[in-house]
Order: structure tokens, then sequence, then C-alpha cells
């Protein structure tokens, strides 16, 4: 009988019957582990992404497009920032001493009467509006300020444009993305208007007959002191957002317009109604059936990894120390030897035992080298001591025949030896 079934099979009679409590404990980590990642996977699924925004210019998005790193950027530099989505609340907060009212998009989504309400809380401190590229609707905000008409179809802007104005922000700024709007004074000359930034590059020509007098001030900036509220126009709205603030003098020129009060309020309006409906987020891709079947799915694999981790039959209990007899060792050794092909391993080996077998009948010690053994055997036997050499030292085998006849040769040696 082999080592390994007589161990079997003297576990199999001497181990008791494993109490039911024992093995529930045994499984309790299997357990709790699996009820611990379902219930990750299941909240991943069900939150991730739903608390952030995808809207363009959206003071809580991280993509591209919104301007997480501009709201961030202003609070780092102390000051004091809110965030809404609330008209009610962007009032309100937009009434407090020294602050600036962001609008960076959805103009649009507000009526006179909204506009009304924002304007006069902001005149109940002379609080700085500051609105982004808002397009046709600033019309809505001043009648001061409207599109540039009066560039030439055939225009090419340069990718960048110079501050060309006499403000030490845009001077500070330097040169900035050129975006797609240019805004300009409704009436030529109108006091308290002043531009930056206009575009330049080749066939930016003004042009007659347009609604905008051509010579009037102009430009991707246009700040306004003498209206009911201070405004200023960012034409770009690229300027603020997360991939390209950090692009040219954006941040620059962004910052230092937003930063001159302690408080600013980004207000970001809202479509009512079926106009502008909100971004999908994960869980509406999500099939009705999805949350059941997972639900589902926890039981079924509790089970399954119960049945995995439970023991195929009784532990072997062995009385300390094991003694293996020196047979399983060798045809342990031997069956390793096989598996990996190492006859040279094996030769090794073989040639050892066998030297140290012909050193002990010969009287040599057992510190005696292997050129003094091949030489007391050439003495004794009368064999040639190149073949001797040949045999125990240089001989290889690179296949199992070869090792099969050098072992052959050495037991014949070995046989000579009285």
């Amino acid at each position: 009988m082999s080592a390994q079934l007589d161990v079997a099979a003297r576990g199999t009679r001497s181990t008791t019957r494993i109490p039911l409590r024992t093995r529930l404990r045994s499984a309790s980590v299997w357990i709790v582990a699996a009820f611990v990642v379902l219930i990750t996977v299941i909240a991943l699924v069900l939150l991730t992404g739903d608390d952030e925004s995808e809207e363009p210019l959206h003071y809580d998005s991280t993509a591209r497009t919104g301007t997480k790193a501009l709201v961030e950027t202003l609070r780092d530099h102390d000051v004091d920032v809110t965030t809404t989505e609330d008209q009610e609340q962007a009032r309100t907060a937009a009434a407090r001493p020294d602050t600036t009212l962001l609008i960076p998009t959805n103009t649009g989504a507000l009526s006179p009467g909204d506009i009304a309400g924002l304007q006069y809380a902001l005149r109940t401190h002379g609080n700085r509006l500051v609105l982004v590229d808002p397009g046709p609707s600033i019309t809505e905000f001043t009648d001061r300020i409207t599109v540039n008409d009066n560039l030439s179809p055939l225009a090419d802007p340069e990718a960048t444009s110079p501050p060309a104005c006499a403000s030490p922000i845009a001077r500070s700024a330097g040169a900035v993305t050129t975006g797609d709007v240019e805004y300009a004074e409704t009436k030529k000359n109108t006091d308290g208007i002043a531009a930056c930034f206009p575009f330049t590059g080749p066939g930016v020509d003004e042009i007659d007959n347009a609604e905008v007098a051509p010579g009037s001030a102009r430009g991707q900036v246009v700040t306004d002191s003498g209206g009911s509220v201070p405004l200023t126009v960012l034409g770009n709205p690229a300027w603020v957002t997360n991939e390209h603030i950090d692009e040219e003098g954006n941040a620059s020129l962004v910052l230092s317009q937003l930063s001159q009060t302690q408080n600013v309020v980004v207000y970001h309006p809202t479509f009512d109604g079926s106009d502008e409906q909100s971004p999908p987020t994960t869980i509406d891709f999500v099939p009705d059936w999805f949350l059941a079947g997972v639900l589902w799915l926890i039981p079924c694999v509790l089970v399954l990894l119960l049945v995995i981790g439970r023991r195929f039959g009784p532990l072997a209990i062995e009385q300390l120390p094991v003694i293996v007899p020196a047979v399983e060792t060798v045809h342990g050794r031997a069956a390793l030897s096989s598996r990996s092909h190492d006859r040279d391993g094996a030769l090794h080996t073989l040639r050892t035992g066998a030297l140290l077998r012909i050193a002990k009948r010969l009287s040599l010690s057992p510190d005696a080298r292997t050129p003094d053994i091949i030489a007391r055997i050439a003495a004794t036997t009368g064999a040639d001591p190149g073949y001797l050499h040949h045999v125990f030292v240089t001989a290889s085998a690179h296949t199992d025949t070869e090792l099969t006849e050098l072992v052959h040769q050495l037991t014949q040696i070995e046989s000579e030896i009285p």
C-alpha cells in the first residue's frame, strides 16, 4: 500500500463526525464575502454617476464641457462660491453684498420676469452680473449690448485674440482662445461700455448696412458699467470649460473677472417642461428586470460558494512526527524527474549514490574526491580510467535510451567491486 493510500485509509478510520456548527463557522467567511461583494456591485450600478451632471457648462460636471475646475479654483482662491439650479436660491444669494452672479448657460430659459427679479436682487447692493455667451438673449438683459452682425461672412478669425483694449484685467491675461461670437454696443459711442478681444485675422472686416454700425466697440468681452446692473459678457464659453480653461490666458481672464467680489453665485438655469430634458443616467439604461435578477442571484451565489468551498471527505488525522518510508521518497523523486524530463539530474543522483557505495566498499573516507575513487576502482578492477571518468563524470543523457545505458554501465562497474 502506498503512503498516500495508507494515510487516507487511516485518516478515514480515525476521523470523527464534524458538527454542523463547525461547518457553518468555516463557511461564514464565504457567506460574508459574497454578501459584501454583491451589495457593492448593486450600489455601484444604482449610484455611479447619478450625482454628477453631464450638462454642458454645469458647475458639477467634470466632463470636458463642464465648469467644475472653474468653481473649485475660485474656492481655492478664498472666494465664497454658491452653486444652484434653483432661481429663488440664486436670487437670495445674489442679494448679498459684494457678490457676482454668473450665469454660464441657458439664459434662454429665463423669462423677462425672472431676469427682472435677478437684476433687482443685484441692484440691492450694486452687485455684478456676468453672462457667458448669452447669444441673442443678451437683449433680454440689456438694450445697450447686442450680438455683432457687422462682420464679413468670409471672416476667418485667428485662433487667438489679443486684448486690444486698455483694461488692466485683459492686458494682464494676454491673448485668449478665439470663440465664434462677438458682441458690440447697440449704439456707437455709448458711455460706460468697453470691449476687449475683438476678432483679428484675414477677412475680419466690418460691413455697412448692419444693425451694429462700423466702428462700434466690439469684442468677445464687453463690460457695461453704465446700465442698471454692472454687466460683463464673456463671449467664448470655452474659456470656462474644464477642457480649455488652462489654455492661453483663459484662466487669468475669467478668474480675474469673477474674483472682483468676495462672493460668487453660479446659477445654472434649467428648462421647464419638454423643451429640454436632463441627460440619461446609468440607471436609465438598466432593464426593469435587472434588479430582481440581481436579488435572485444572491442566494444562488451563496449556495454555489458553499458547494465549491466544502471539503471532499473527512480530513486525514496523522500522528506526528510522520515517518515516510525511503522507498516512497525515491519513487516520488523519480516521478518528479520523469515528469520534468530531468535526465541529467537523475543521472547525477545515481552517480553520487554509486560512488558513495563503492567508496564504502573500498574503505575510503566519505569525504574522498571523485578522481580518487575512480583511481581506486581502476586499480581494483583493472578498468580503463578514461572509461570510468566518462561513465562517472563526463557522459550526458539526452534520451531515455542513453540514460538507461549509463545506468546499466554504473551497475556493471559497481557489481565488479568485491
